[in-house]
């Protein structure tokens, strides 16, 4: 049952969940799945879209299994907690930990950790500590062959509701080379084994030097890509490399080039906000606005209904400044409670005006309504017909003007791009 309603509040979350390489992963027995960690409590949310087959055991800091409602989840998932240096007063004996996680390899189960050891607020790979590996040469002792699969988590914009994840799951990385160095050198074998995961896990996450330069890598892919219409996080993903050459040698060669093409995409992305699409995406017509907006009442009555829980969760989460890692946690935390309290007042409503019986059916179909209307929009905006706010449409902001200017700043930031070709660009 928790498995299913985790798995329904990340599709909720989500736009898009996609799994690329679940061929790597093995077909039975034990594995430890060894992932980043960018987004607090949201990645072990995502690596249950593993389970079924797998019976997952996650690791997780002794912390939270003190606070009451996260201890009582983490316990029926049978997590296992782990003290942490930076949480413990002196020395601490990890032998009973590893004991457990051994114990559950030995039962099949697959252990899923993240061997950097928390969330840290930096786009890209911290160390990682060595509890992997260590397993790992454990579970070989007991005569257990359990491969390390390396899964990496790439998020569209973590924090952002109805974005995109990408969850990438690399070959088994090849531990037996190093079982050799560990008879004789038990403490070499395991910093060896660690980096190579960590070398795995870098090659399946993409990375940028700051927050700054990996936000400006995906404006300029949807920028530059802005005709291709309807593809997906997961083949935008791929050509992301295509611009973080650039992007890197402007930062470190030309401070002033890039000062001004930040200026650039950031007034692109405000003017396309201004018409109401999305940064990349084609100016709608009126006539094809229209279009959309036929037959969609019911959709805008969805929208209404979720406005208000929606804004106060915006306002509970924005009321004080959040560590990227911790905002999605926190929207979702809120929206636990803000949307079914919004409901249950809304259904109270309807129930004293209407009667009791519509408040019922209110209390019954508002969840999937909600969802319903939620990907109607998006399935509409896919097709290019998504329209602005009101306020744009009779202010007359769908003018040609608006769109010659758009165009103008969009050629303008190619060429900026192309003045640096560190690789042709496709």
């Amino acid at each position: 049952m928790l498995l299913g309603f985790f798995r329904l509040i990340g599709k909720i979350f989500f736009r898009e969940i996609v799994i690329e390489g679940r061929e790597n992963l093995p077909a039975s027995g034990p594995s430890i799945l060894a992932s980043n960690h960018p987004n607090d409590l949201l990645d072990p949310l995502l690596t249950l879209f593993f389970s079924p087959p797998f019976r997952l055991r996650h690791i997780a800091k002794s912390t939270l299994f003190q606070v009451p409602l996260i201890g009582f989840i983490l316990r029926r998932m049978r997590a296992i907690p782990v003290l942490r240096h930076k949480e413990a007063q002196g020395p601490i004996d990890y032998s009973s930990f590893f004991d457990e996680c051994v114990a559950a390899l030995a039962e099949d189960d697959t252990i899923v950790i993240f061997p950097e050891g928390g969330s840290y607020e930096t786009p890209f790979i911290g160390p990682l500590k060595t509890g992997a590996a260590r397993m790992y040469f454990l579970a070989r002792q007991r005569g257990l062959n359990v491969p390390i699969v390396p899964v990496g988590l790439n998020y569209e914009e973590g924090s952002i509701f109805r974005s995109s994840v990408l969850l990438l799951v690399a070959q088994p990385v090849d531990c037996s080379r190093f079982e050799a160095l560990h008879a004789s050198d038990p403490t070499a074998a395991i910093q060896e084994l660690t980096a190579e995961i960590h070398r795995v896990l870098g090659d399946h996450v993409f990375q940028a030097e700051t927050f700054q330069d990996r936000e400006l890598i995906i404006l300029l892919e949807r920028v530059y890509f802005e005709s291709q219409r309807g593809h997906d996080w997961a083949e935008r993903y791929r050509r992301l490399g295509e611009f973080k050459p650039r992007v890197t040698e402007l930062r470190h060669c030309c401070s002033q080039e890039m000062v001004r093409l930040r200026r650039l995409v950031a007034r692109y992305r405000r003017l396309a906000r201004l018409v109401g699409m999305r940064t990349g995406e084609i100016p709608a017509t009126p006539m094809a606005a229209i279009l959309g907006a036929t037959g969609s009442l019911l959709a805008y009555a969805g929208w209404i209904f979720n406005w208000i829980p929606y804004r106060i969760v915006q306002w509970l989460v924005g009321r004080r400044r959040l560590p990227r890692t911790d905002i999605a946690t926190t929207t979702i935390t809120w929206s636990l409670v803000a949307f079914p309290l919004a409901y249950l007042a809304e259904g109270l409503l309807i129930a004293c005006l209407f009667g009791w019986e519509a408040g019922l059916v209110f209390g019954v179909g508002i969840v999937p309504f909600s969802y319903l209307a939620l990907r109607y929009f998006e399935w509409r905006e896919t097709l290019g017909i998504r329209p602005p706010s009101p306020a744009a449409l009779f202010r007359g902001r769908w003018s040609h003007r608006t769109s010659r200017r758009l165009q103008r700043l969009r050629e303008q930031i190619m060429r900026e791009v192309e003045r640096f070709p560190v690789t042709p660009l496709k």
